[in-house]
């Protein structure tokens, strides 16, 4: 039998192994504690029976939505395959998938006044650097100011999810704002946004980003998440290439960026409806008035019996 302990210990190291961050690591072994919790007994004394009654639970009793649930699946099985050697306790227990919500993205103007409504200058710079780079905000808040390569106009991402690092590109409006905050907080420490401990932190950032929207007077919700979909989705509309995106955004897999196809609507907008192509885009938007539409749909009816071409002038004795 495990000491008490030993088993979280055994987990923890071995998700630091596999290179999980901290803020993965705390969750995962929450969810740990509250599987053995509920059941009272330790983890390597339970098994694939006690892992329907205790996710009913979460579901049914605590109300957990899809995503806690999904976590704490993840959670188990990670332990239970990777750590315990014990992969049929999980087997046939299905991770829920959360609905495909599309993100409700600000506008231009949106943007503009959020940043103006910054409460600090520190806070308005943070904004700005996820908007302009799409970064995480776990990763804007570990930057540091030797991750600023002004000659290159890089911006070196040391602190990528799963490890990854990369590279986004630094642009001069965002340079001149990093610039800006510099001199007017004179920040000191190794982070680029210091915080109370070490640098600020995520909870900070949100909250701060949650008084610039009331502030602004935007109804819709806005998280940092929010921003880095908004970063996407422009580049997207502007023409720029899915994998250029996925490499900047960090993503492992193509699919993940590709969701972003659906939020665009520059996209959509410009994309031709088959039938267009199958009949002819014949309607302009300067013939939209009834008896004109009306007089080419008659025409479009009567060419289509007769098999001729709509655009090729009506038929004789019909003029």
């Amino acid at each position: 039998m495990a000491r008490v302990g030993e088993i979280e210990e055994r987990f923890v190291a071995a998700l630091r192994l596999a290179w999980f961050a901290e803020t993965t690591i705390r969750t995962y072994t929450h969810c740990l504690r509250s599987f053995e919790r509920f059941h009272g007994a330790g983890a390597e004394d339970l098994g694939h029976e006690h892992m329907r009654p205790y996710l009913e639970y979460m579901r049914n009793v605590r109300g957990t939505g899809i995503t806690t649930q999904r976590m704490h699946v993840h959670a188990l099985r990670h332990l239970y395959t990777r750590v315990l050697g014990r992969p049929e306790v999980t087997k046939g227990i299905p991770t829920p998938r959360p609905p495909e919500v599309l993100p409700d993205l600000p506008t231009d103007e949106e943007l503009r006044a959020l940043f103006a409504a910054a409460p600090r200058a520190r806070h308005r710079a943070l904004f700005r650097t996820m908007y302009a780079t799409g970064l995480r905000v776990a990763e804007a808040v570990r930057l540091r100011p030797g991750d600023i390569d002004s000659a290159a106009k890089l911006l070196h991402v040391r602190h990528g999810k799963g490890g990854r690092g990369r590279r986004v590109m630094l642009s001069r409006r965002l340079l001149a704002e990093l610039r800006l905050y510099w001199v007017e907080e004179r920040p000191t420490g190794e982070w680029l946004f210091p915080g109370r401990k070490g640098h600020i932190s995520s909870a900070s950032v949100r909250a701060a980003l949650h008084r610039a929207t009331e502030v602004a007077g935007i109804e819709r919700r806005i998280t940092p998440h929010t921003l880095r979909h908004a970063f996407a989705t422009r580049l997207l509309d502007r023409g720029v290439d899915l994998r250029t995106i996925q490499v900047l955004m960090g993503h492992g897999d193509l699919s993940t960026t590709a969701r972003y196809l659906h939020v665009s609507t520059a996209r959509i907008e410009a994309t031709r409806s088959p039938l267009d192509v199958l009949e002819g885009e014949w309607v302009d938007e300067g013939e939209w008035d009834r008896a004109r539409l009306r007089r080419r749909l008659r025409r479009e009816r009567l060419a289509r019996r007769r098999l001729v071409d709509p655009r090729q002038g009506v038929l004789p004795g019909m003029d």
